[in-house]
């Protein structure tokens, strides 16, 4: 077994240690503790990919490991997520069912009770047997009819028994997760998005909540130190083809539903009718934790590849941070990929990583192999489906600009590239400042439009390939894949980046494009920039003739290295 890393001291008190860390709830207990500064160490079957916090790698059936955790860490809040969820997986294998959902919720309702600790124990909607014409509520009789509600049942009465916290019966939670994985959530926004017909029964009902909801719930229940049973359900009363349909007008698509029965499901006989429940005992305690309706915000995603970046990592960071989010209608998740392997970068995300939770936002630091598009494809890995910002660990948007970016992508527009307008940083190189004078003058520049650290592509746009090709110029060869009708310049969205500084540096810039360039004309690629991409450049060049000295000087030098470079 690993040694214990004890987290530091948090600003909400307590030690927390919660089981199951990579779960679909989890992820998001670990991310909103992490985001309140608190204390918390997770354990999960394996290593975490979504960095949302310390997550110990631990197998809970062996007992005298859990008691070295417990006895090294001391948690005052003990928050037990770690089990076998699904009902098939509990019949198939009943043993490693009542270990995780029985016999270790028994061994840390014991700790929690010798200790004062405080437990949380989730529960579930699966214990009714269904005949109720109304929603159940904590004070009803459950029937064990399954191996897994005979499981969930015997955890509680354990928990309850030793009078060491809540028992918390969820039901139905929905919602993207925020460690990456594939859940049913994912594989419908999916089939969604992909036009698929799905099957979605409608004699099934469930009383749905976001994960986010879930979580916030959960906290709250800690920091209240609540007891007793309570039911954590959503306000309305849903089937699955209402919620399917529900997920669709969230992600904006039109979807293919075909009716079927809960019968015709896989173990679909063994399925209660009804599982509504009522919230009303939580609400009555603490109406600020009561969940709303399920509303379904498109997640909108940022790809961050980090290289060397521990001295400018803040700028691009700050600025997401200080978005105007006024309209904003998408949950940001922001992924770093750190692809130097120097622990100064990956302390500095780190150390950044916060600033981006406290706003809102979920953000997860990941090390990835070398090379920007190794990074660009470890960060896509570890986000939902939806529009995509590709945006330099330099670069600097404007506070209005995701906003401005979301829009001008939304479906129905058209348009699935988008960028900012560019600000080039203040440089004290005369060099610098006269060669970008001309390139950001050239007609082609604004009618590609060109990127210099800041693109998007819209949720439909992304589609159009799988992973990113492994070339250098990643945003022209994305630029490519949408007719130039597609493409837009957002004048309410800016960004500024730094630019290579002094004629050294822009040659050995301008040569790194050329040979892009290169790559991209042997690709089979839908789109370029035109025939007419030079239209306009000699008036351009012209109208400023020591700022395109420079431009073509540049550009001279580097095409001379290259061929030398090449004999």
């Amino acid at each position: 077994m690993s040694a214990v890393e004890v987290p530091d001291a948090g600003v909400v008190p307590g030690r927390w240690l919660v089981t199951g860390a990579c779960g679909q709830l989890g992820a998001h207990v670990m991310e909103l503790l992490a985001r309140r500064g608190a204390a918390v160490l997770g354990i999960g079957r394996r290593p975490c990919r979504g960095a949302h916090g310390t997550v110990l790698p631990l197998d809970l059936r062996r007992g005298a490991d859990l008691d070295a955790v417990l006895r090294r860490y001391r948690p005052t809040h003990v928050v037990h997520l770690a089990a076998v969820s699904a009902p098939g997986q509990v019949a198939l294998d009943p043993r490693t069912g009542w270990a995780l959902n029985t016999a270790v919720a028994a061994r840390l309702a014991g700790y929690a009770r010798e200790e004062g600790a405080w437990m949380l124990y989730p529960s579930s909607d699966f214990i009714w047997d269904g005949t109720a014409r109304r929603r159940y509520r904590e004070e009803d009789t459950p029937v064990g009819r399954t191996a897994y509600s005979w499981t969930k049942l015997a955890g509680e009465r354990a928990v309850l028994a030793e009078g060491a916290g809540v028992v918390a019966r969820f039901s139905l939670l929905q919602g993207d997760p925020a460690c990456p994985r594939q859940t049913t959530w994912t594989r419908v926004a999916a089939a969604l998005r992909a036009g698929d017909e799905l099957p979605v029964c409608t004699d099934e009902y469930r009383t749905p909540l976001a994960l986010t909801a879930a979580a916030r719930v959960v906290v709250g229940l800690g920091e209240r130190r609540a007891r007793g049973l309570l039911h954590v359900a959503g306000p309305e009363v849903l089937t699955p083809r209402d919620l399917v349909a529900r997920v669709a007008e969230g992600i904006g698509v039109v979807p293919r539903l075909r009716s079927i029965s809960r019968r015709d499901l896989p173990g679909g006989a063994e399925r209660p009718a009804n599982m509504a429940m009522s919230g009303a005992r939580l609400a009555a305690r603490w109406p600020e934790l009561a969940p709303g309706p399920l509303r379904v915000r498109p997640a909108f995603g940022v790809v961050i590849p980090v290289y060397r970046g521990a001295d400018v990592l803040h700028r691009a960071i700050g600025s997401l941070a200080e978005q105007d989010l006024t309209g904003f209608t998408g949950d940001l998740h922001v992924a770093l990929a750190l692809n130097d392997g120097e622990p100064r970068t990956l302390r500095a995300a780190l150390r950044l990583a916060p600033v981006l939770r406290a706003a809102g936002a979920r953000c997860s630091v990941l090390l990835s192999p070398p090379g920007r598009v190794p990074a660009i494809n470890a960060a896509e890995a570890v986000l939902p489906a939806g529009p995509r910002l590709y945006l330099d660990q330099d670069a600097v948007l404007s506070p209005g600009s995701l906003v401005g970016l979301s829009h001008a992508l939304a479906p129905g527009t058209g348009i699935h590239f988008a960028v900012p307008t560019v600000h080039i940083a203040a440089t004290d190189s005369l060099v610098s400042r006269a060669y970008y004078r001309t390139w950001r003058s050239l007609p082609y520049v604004r009618q590609s439009p060109a990127t210099m650290g800041a693109y998007a592509v819209s949720a439909l746009g992304r589609t159009r390939w799988d992973r990113f090709a492994a070339v250098r110029s990643d945003d022209k060869w994305v630029r490519w894949h949408f007719a130039p009708r597609e493409r837009a310049v957002v004048t309410t969205a800016s960004y500024e980046v730094i630019v290579p500084r002094g004629p050294k540096e822009l040659v050995r810039a301008r040569r790194r494009y050329q040979r892009g360039n290169d790559e991209l004309t042997r690709l089979p690629m839908a789109h370029g920039d035109g025939a007419n991409r030079n239209r306009g450049v000699v008036g351009a060049l012209l109208r400023q003739p020591a700022s395109a000295a420079v431009f073509l000087s540049v550009h001279a030098a580097a095409v001379v290295l290259d061929r030398l470079s090449a004999r």
